[in-house]
This record gives C-alpha cells, sequence and structure tokens, in this order.
C-alpha cells in the first residue's frame, strides 16, 4: 500500500471515528471537526483536498530523493508572512497586551526557523539530523488594507470572545494579504478543551473566515501565556499550510497507529502529554517523533524535512492564495518590507483604571509604535510635574479632579502625538460626603457629575444616563437602555465619596430602589445582574457587598417588552449591609450592571444611613411611602413587611383627628399598597398617614390639592 492510499485509509476512518469520540475528550486542536463539518456540506471541498494531497505526495517523494538521500539540501527563499492579530475581547484578560503578541511572533519564526533553543533536546540523533528550518518568517503589518499606519494588532470589543467559532472572527483583513489570526477567551465548538483551530488550504468555506483562531491564553509565554502552551499556535500554523496530525487525520491521539503523508515522519498513534523519545508502539524497531509540533506530546520542538517541504509546497501554492502573502509587492503594501516608521503615540498609566487617590502618584508609560521614539515631550495638567520627556514619568496629582494627558514623540521618520481626555481621575483623600447621612435622587446635574461617574467597560454609546422616562420620587432617575446587543457589556456608576465616620448610628446601610423585569425566565435576557461594590482606597480596589441577578433583580416578573416602570409597585427598595466600615473617612460605592441582553434598568433613592435601636431597623426595611405626592385625585400607601406583623393605618388632618381608619389586622410578609381617594372625600390640605408596625409608629405627610 503506497502512503497516499494509506492516507486515504486514514482520511475515511477518521469519518467514522469522529462521530465514535467521546464529549468529555480532551482535544488541544479543533482543525480536524472544523474542517470536517466544511466538507460535509461541501464535498467538492474534500475532493480539492484529496487532489491537493495527491500533489504533496509526488512532490514529497522527489524531495526526499533529492534532498535526503542525495544530501543536496538546498536552502531558500526565506517566505516572509505578513501578520495580523485581531484581539476579540470584553476589556478582560483575554485584551492581551501588545507585548504578549509580539512574543507570540517571537515564538514561531524560532520554532518556524529553528531557532529554538530546545532543539537541543531532540532525540534521538537521526530526528535531530532532519529537524528542519522551514523557512518561513511571520512579521506584524505595518499598513492596514487602507494603507494606513499599523501596529498588526486589531483590538474589537465584542462578546463574540465568548463564543469562539467562525462568527468570532471580526474584521477580517484580505487573506491574500495578511495571515489572520483571531485571539478569543473561549473556543465553544462543540469540542472539549480545544485552544484552536483552522482550516487546511483550499478547505476554508470562505476567504472571511481563513486564518487561525485560539484562546488567548495560548498566544506567548508572558502575560497570561506560559511557555508550555505557546507553541500551540505554531501547531495551528502547521495546519494552516497543510500538515496533518502525525498520526494522520483525525484529533484521537493515542488510539490508532496511522500516517500523515510525509516521508519522514514515522507512522505513529501520536501521543498525549506524553514523552518517552523511544516509542515503538507502531512499528517494531521504529522510533515515533514524539518531539513533533504536530503531536499532542506538549515536549514538541520540531518539524521534520519532509513537513517542510510540504509547507513550503503548500506556501507556493494557488489554495487559499497562500502564494500572495509573500510576494515583494504584498510586502511593501503591508509594510513589512519599509522601515519602520513612527506612526501613532500611545501610552498607558500603572493603574489600569486610570484612578488614583488625591496625594498619590500615577508611573505612565510610552507605548508608541511602529518606530523607535528619540524625543518624547509629556503634558500632564494638575500633576507634579506637569511635562516631562522621559520615557516613564511618575507624575503626583494633589487636587481631586479628572485630567487629561498628552504625549508627542518624534525621530526622524517624523512626529505624532496623543491625547486623551479626562484620562486620570484623582479622587478626594476624605469624604466628599460628611453628613449625618447621604442620600442621592438625581433630581440634579445630569450624570456624570462632580459627584457621580461613569465607567463605561465596553464604549459603545450606551451607559448609565439620567431620565425623566420613569421616577419612584420625583421626576428623575438615572437608567441604562439593555437588549440582546449588549450580552455582557458591563457599565459602573461611581457615587461619590462619603465620611462614614460621620453617618449617625450603628450599622450602616446602602439602600436603593431599582425597577426591571426578566426579558425571559431561561436564557438571553433572563440573567441580567446589577451588584454593589465598595472601595476604601479611592477606588483603586473594589470589594463585592451585594449581587442580585436574573428574577432577584426584577421587580416586574417576566415581561419580554418590558421598557420601564408602569407602577410605583415596580419600584423596590433593596438594602445592602455597610456594616464594617463605620471608620472610613472615604467611602466610595458602585453600581456594576452586567448585562444578560434584558431589559432596562433603572435606580432611584440611593441613601446611606445608620440605624440606632428597633424602630429604625424596621424603618430601613419598611420602605414607607405615599405617592403621588402631592396628590390630585388618588395616592397610593405602600410599605414592605419581612414577617407577618400586626398593622394599624390611619390617616390625620392638621388638628390629629382622625379622617380615616384605613386598615387594622394582621398581614403576611410582603408588599403591600392601600388606596386614597382624594378628589370624592377630600378637601385641599395637609394631611398625616400614621403606619403602625411591630408597635412602632411612622409617619408621612400628605399635600391634597
Amino acid at each position: 500500500m503506497n502512503r497516499f492510499t494509506k492516507l486515504l485509509s486514514t482520511l475515511f476512518f477518521c469519518l467514522t471515528l469522529l462521530n465514535k469520540t467521546s464529549a468529555q475528550e480532551v482535544k488541544h486542536c479543533a482543525s480536524t471537526e472544523m474542517q470536517q463539518r466544511v466538507w460535509d456540506t461541501n464535498p467538492q471541498l474534500y475532493k480539492d483536498y484529496l487532489k491537493e494531497n495527491a500533489r504533496l505526495e509526488v512532490i514529497d517523494k522527489a524531495a526526499y530523493t533529492n534532498r535526503y538521500k542525495n544530501n543536496t539540501r538546498g536552502t531558500g527563499p526565506v517566505y516572509i508572512v505578513p501578520v495580523v492579530f485581531h484581539i476579540i475581547h470584553e476589556y478582560g484578560p483575554e485584551n492581551i497586551s501588545d507585548a504578549q503578541i509580539k512574543d507570540a511572533v517571537r515564538i514561531l519564526n524560532e520554532d518556524f526557523r529553528k531557532l529554538n533553543a530546545d532543539t537541543a533536546t531532540i532525540a534521538p540523533a537521526s530526528f535531530k539530523s532532519i529537524a528542519a528550518d522551514v523557512e518561513i518568517e511571520f512579521r506584524l503589518a505595518q499598513k492596514d488594507p487602507n494603507g494606513n499606519c499599523t501596529n498588526g494588532i486589531d483590538r474589537i470589543v465584542s462578546s463574540q470572545t465568548n463564543i469562539g467559532n467562525d462568527g468570532s472572527k471580526l474584521n477580517p483583513w484580505p487573506r491574500a494579504n495578511y495571515l489572520n489570526i483571531w485571539t478569543t477567551a473561549a473556543i465553544n465548538n462543540s469540542t472539549t478543551g480545544s485552544s484552536g483551530y483552522t482550516y487546511y488550504p483550499g478547505g476554508s468555506p470562505s476567504a472571511a473566515v481563513d486564518g487561525v483562531i485560539i484562546i488567548s491564553n495560548y498566544v506567548g509565554s508572558i502575560g497570561t501565556g506560559t511557555a508550555r502552551l505557546s507553541t500551540d499556535l505554531t501547531h495551528e500554523l502547521g495546519h494552516f499550510f497543510n500538515l496533518n496530525h502525525v498520526w494522520g487525520y483525525t484529533n484521537t491521539a493515542g488510539v490508532t497507529c496511522g500516517d500523515d503523508g510525509v516521508t519522514d515522519t514515522p507512522i505513529t498513534k501520536g501521543h498525549n502529554n506524553t514523552c518517552s523519545h523511544t516509542d515503538q508502539t507502531c512499528t517494531a524497531g521504529v522510533i515515533e517523533n514524539d518531539q513533533n509540533y504536530m503531536d499532542y506530546s506538549f515536549c514538541y520542538v520540531m518539524f521534520t524535512e519532509g513537513q517542510k517541504t510540504r509547507m513550503r509546497t503548500s506556501i507556493t501554492g494557488t489554495a487559499s492564495q497562500r502564494d500572495s502573502l509573500w510576494t515583494p509587492t504584498n510586502l511593501q503594501n503591508t509594510g513589512i518590507s519599509l522601515p519602520a516608521v513612527l506612526c501613532k503615540a500611545d501610552f498607558q498609566s500603572s493603574n489600569t483604571t486610570n484612578t488614583v487617590c488625591q496625594g498619590s502618584s500615577l508611573t505612565f508609560t510610552d507605548l508608541s509604535w511602529n518606530g523607535v521614539p528619540t524625543g518624547r515631550t509629556w503634558s500632564f495638567p494638575g500633576g507634579t510635574p506637569s511635562t516631562s520627556t522621559v520615557q516613564s514619568p511618575v507624575i503626583q496629582y494633589t487636587s481631586a479632579g479628572t485630567y487629561d494627558v498628552a504625549l508627542t514623540v518624534t525621530n526622524s521618520s517624523g512626529t505624532v502625538s496623543a491625547t486623551k481626555t479626562a484620562y486620570v481621575t484623582v479622587n478626594a483623600s476624605t469624604g466628599t460626603y460628611a453628613n449625618a447621612f447621604y442620600s442621592e435622587g438625581f433630581e440634579g446635574a445630569a450624570i456624570p457629575n462632580t459627584s457621580w461617574r461613569i465607567n463605561n467597560k465596553v464604549p459603545d454609546g450606551n451607559t448609565w444616563i439620567q431620565t425623566s422616562v420613569a421616577a419612584a420620587t420625583g421626576t428623575n432617575s438615572v437608567r441604562i437602555v439593555n437588549d440582546s446587543s449588549y450580552d455582557r457589556y458591563i457599565d459602573e456608576l461611581v457615587g461619590p465619596s462619603v465620611d462614614m465616620t460621620k453617618i449617625i448610628g450603628a450599622n450602616p446601610t446602602l439602600t436603593y430602589k431599582v425597577a426591571n423585569a426578566q426579558k425571559a425566565s431561561t436564557g438571553l435576557g433572563s440573567a441580567d445582574k446589577l451588584q454593589v461594590y465598595v472601595s476604601t482606597n479611592c477606588g483603586l480596589t473594589w470589594v463585592l457587598r451585594q449581587t442580585l441577578t436574573g428574577a432577584a433583580l426584577s421587580t416586574a416578573g417576566v415581561n419580554a417588552t418590558w421598557s420601564q416602570p408602569a407602577s410605583a409597585s415596580e419600584w423596590v427598595t433593596k438594602t445592602t449591609s455597610l456594616s464594617g466600615y463605620t471608620s472610613q473617612t472615604n467611602f466610595y460605592f458602585m453600581f456594576r450592571f452586567t448585562s444578560n441582553g434584558g431589559n432596562n434598568v433603572y435606580l432611584d433613592d440611593i441613601n446611606i444611613s445608620g440605624t440606632t435601636g428597633i424602630k429604625e431597623e424596621i424603618a430601613s426595611n419598611l420602605d414607607f411611602n405615599v405617592y403621588p405626592n402631592p396628590a390630585e385625585e388618588n395616592a397610593i400607601i405602600a410599605f414592605t413587611l419581612l414577617d407577618k406583623q400586626k398593622v394599624n393605618i390611619k390617616m390625620y388632618d392638621v388638628l390629629g383627628r382622625v379622617v380615616s381608619s384605613v386598615f387594622e389586622g394582621n398581614l403576611n410578609a410582603g408588599e403591600h399598597q392601600y388606596p386614597i381617594t382624594a378628589k370624592s372625600s377630600l378637601s385641599s390640605g395637609v394631611y398625616f398617614i400614621k403606619l403602625r408596625v411591630g408597635g412602632e409608629s411612622f409617619t408621612k405627610k400628605l399635600i391634597i390639592k
């Protein structure tokens, strides 16, 4: 049986095996599954793949004869490939740094050029003699498809980072000009444990999804990456240039002896996280190449000369336009063959939130690219010093507020500048509010303002705003518009600093009124989340105090079309304990909303107060209210009981006479409402509603117009 016939047998065996793979099996690479799905829907692509492999079989045999047996291995040319990394993220750890991406490119070039130091570990000697310098190199693009300057890193904010399939391959650059690599937080393609996948040459369902997609922590060896996982990208690019796994076209290492169609890679079952360098399982007397990048051994350090031939044949072939990547014209159009031009000024601070306490310092770092600056001019309004010319200046901020930062960099290629507006937030070192209690009803200045600020974690124009559409009391509240397009988006509403030592009473609480309805009871729209965080270090770090998710957040049940509260009963008071923070002179609190694509969320009547006894404890949970107030026709008395209580409600005039005995009796726990018909039975004037619960009395004033 010749090698091509054996390859066909392996391919057809794989079609059966893939259907029997256990759902719990660990698969490091999903290329075979994803490729098979495409072939199942497009048999012609599968036929083209077999035809291409037949061509490679002839070339591989000729190369083996001419190069290996006759010891006439040629060198060059070195094929240079322009690369763009599309970082799909939601501002989490999946938003890996430029440095981590550059480290990944370094590793790729070491692996493909046989510059990796661990080639010294190759065993036995017979494999060391055929370890190949593939003579393919990768460079980050310096020009984008429109001819603009780029660093070859394209950052895209999208919840697709949590999906990781072809739909997550956003903003593809033309595959004829760029190798597209997408990084995501997850790979979710019905395979368990996969780190990434790609399509073989000619196997992609469309040009727009041709390239590699890989989990972000498998990229590079620094940051969130590790040295052990960093070569998975090398593995995927082996598939991109038409290499199979060393055991053949399956994703089941260690199961069945197979052949990858390459002359100098021995038949093998493959190895899952194991390395012996002596394995002869498939052919007696023939040691298997467990250090090959296309194995699953995780001790891989090499490609063979045969694999080199196969990849170089692929990159010079027309399948999927691989042959256009390295042409001189394309290298010039993508900026690869041009001198590095200083084309963008950029920087970051030492705190990812760019937040600092009054009197403290931040360190700024120049991140400008692509050329190396020979001169810098920093501007720090509100900072000390206010200007600098060093690469990483340390700036102190002595006054609370928000401040711009600007940087101008220059070298022989030119000058570029960047200004980031309101980039630094300096929080007061003592509480802005130092009263017996704190209260906010959003009736004043629109947010953000001097007291309230917004962190829009996924800048999309949609975040917390002041609105007059609905209010628990008064005319305004704050609202965040929410629907399926915002799934997984995060928006934070940060309140002012409070001197908690001035709050009267023990066991202080944060109370607020919220209105929301679940869009669905399960699935998308069912799990919107509102959380309360607090900080004692000017917002540098936050501590979670309360989480309301789904039904616990909803105040109006499940309603797919709900957009705003229809009645006062849809406003519900929530309480967060602030016990343990009474000694803090600079206390911050924050509402964080995480969308699950549900309905709008409203907040109003935010209060921080202390309690001094049983009456205050009852009051903090009672949510006793009379509305509307003033009233023209009807009013509602509303309150909430935490447990069964004897209740008495009476209405008095200004002379203390009983106007109406509204209710007397026992009530169960829950929300309760009683109407007052004002227009027909009461004259204009001032009245008092007295609510007696658990032996304690509470009074509200009501004005009848």
